[in-house]
């Protein structure tokens, strides 16, 4: 509910991009002060908002209390404290699941050191992921596209784990023998705001070409 420019939040930004890249059917997991998100869309047609009161149980329990929303539906996931243009999930919604859009020259984040890392096979799918890879190839924009099987990654592991993350589930699904591709979007507009610095720099750097693709 940050805002990015005057009454427009980071929510609001990924919705339009979303809705930008032909995404109609919503499905918004509220956690902290989910309330507030409720209020924020109110009335808005296309968007269901599923409630996630463990919220600090991290994003893979988000994901999973999504699962009933869902269904069986290929779906695209994303993060709330994104911001990217809505070519990147138009390209994934393209490329069908199991695939996450990966760029090798992330020019618009703050601090790659930030990041969730990824880590490439030969044939361009992903062999490791996570925030502290010693060898990576490119950078997670935090955008996928999923099946049942994502969820099903996350119902096994929250009989594991008190917290699971997204990278939690990818990880699962390697390791069970699934090929979890990369769609290259390399040099798109996109960053991610987890500190009030990355948001200046959002703002500054991100913001304007952001609206120049909405048209706006």
């Amino acid at each position: 509910m940050v805002e990015v420019a005057s009454g427009l939040t980071l929510l609001e930004l990924a919705i339009r991009s979303l809705r930008a890249a032909g995404l109609e059917e919503l499905v918004v997991v509220s956690g902290y002060m989910g309330h507030k998100i409720e209020e924020a869309l109110a009335g808005q047609e296309g968007i269901r908002i599923v409630r996630n009161p463990e919220y600090w149980r991290e994003n893979g329990f988000s994901l999973l209390k999504a699962s009933e929303a869902v269904g069986s539906e290929e779906f695209v996931l994303t993060m709330a404290d994104h911001l990217f243009e809505p070519s990147i999930p138009r390209a994934a919604a393209s490329a069908g699941p199991l695939a996450l859009c990966v760029d090798r020259e992330p020019r618009y984040l703050l601090s790659v050191e930030e990041a969730t890392k990824v880590e490439l096979a030969p044939d361009g799918s992903i062999r490791a992921i996570g925030k502290h890879l010693g060898r990576w190839d490119a950078c997670d924009t935090g955008v996928f596209v999923c099946d049942e099987r994502m969820l099903w990654a996350a119902r096994e592991l929250a009989r594991q784990s008190f917290s699971i993350t997204v990278s939690d589930c990818v990880r699962l699904l390697i390791s069970r023998g699934y090929t979890f591709r990369t769609v290259d979007v390399s040099g798109s507009l996109w960053t991610d705001v987890d500190t009030p610095e990355a948001l200046a720099h959002a703002k500054e750097k991100v913001l304007p070409g952001l609206l120049r693709a909405f048209g706006t």
